[in-house]
């Protein structure tokens, strides 16, 4: 097998993390897979697989990306208002770009070995929830919303 150089390589993963978004943000998070990647890219799933050695690794082409979405949606005044900004934008049939970063985020937790940059959006939320009110407030604000999106996808 031919050696590619570090740029190509590069310019591969920015196709590979392009494409990733674009699927997420059209279809969700269950419809990035290795088989649909690699036809859309019309490559072999190997080739897929030499750049995210498993699936949860799919969300690194995500980074940086998804948190300023996020935000956007919730309300940071109260921790009342953030835990209903929450309900409201994770139950909000007509944009589902919130509900899918949750999604995300829950299967990364959820599976064995979460990632160090899973942890790390959760413990970024928290800590821009507490610029307005405070650590305590918002560390309870996001177990409560976290534990309602258990409740929301229990009873799809």
């Amino acid at each position: 097998m031919a050696r590619i150089t570090t740029e190509e390589r590069e310019r591969k993963k920015a196709q590979y993390d392009a494409l990733i978004l674009s699927i997420f943000l059209e279809e969700g998070w269950d419809a990035i897979t290795y088989d649909r990647l690699a036809k859309d890219l019309g490559i072999g799933k190997s080739s897929v697989q030499r750049y995210y050695e498993n699936r949860m690794l799919f969300a690194t082409a995500l980074q940086g990306k998804l948190m300023p979405m996020a935000l956007r949606r919730l309300d940071m005044t109260s921790k009342e208002a953030f835990i209903d900004s929450w309900e409201l934008a994770i139950n909000d049939d007509q944009d589902h770009v919130f509900r899918e970063i949750v999604r995300m985020l829950m299967t990364n937790i959820l599976h064995v070995g979460t990632s160090k940059a899973t942890a790390m959006a959760v413990n970024r939320l928290i800590s821009v929830l507490s610029t307005s009110i405070g650590e305590n407030e918002a560390v309870e604000a996001v177990k409560a919303s976290l534990g309602l999106t258990m409740f929301v996808y229990m009873n799809q």
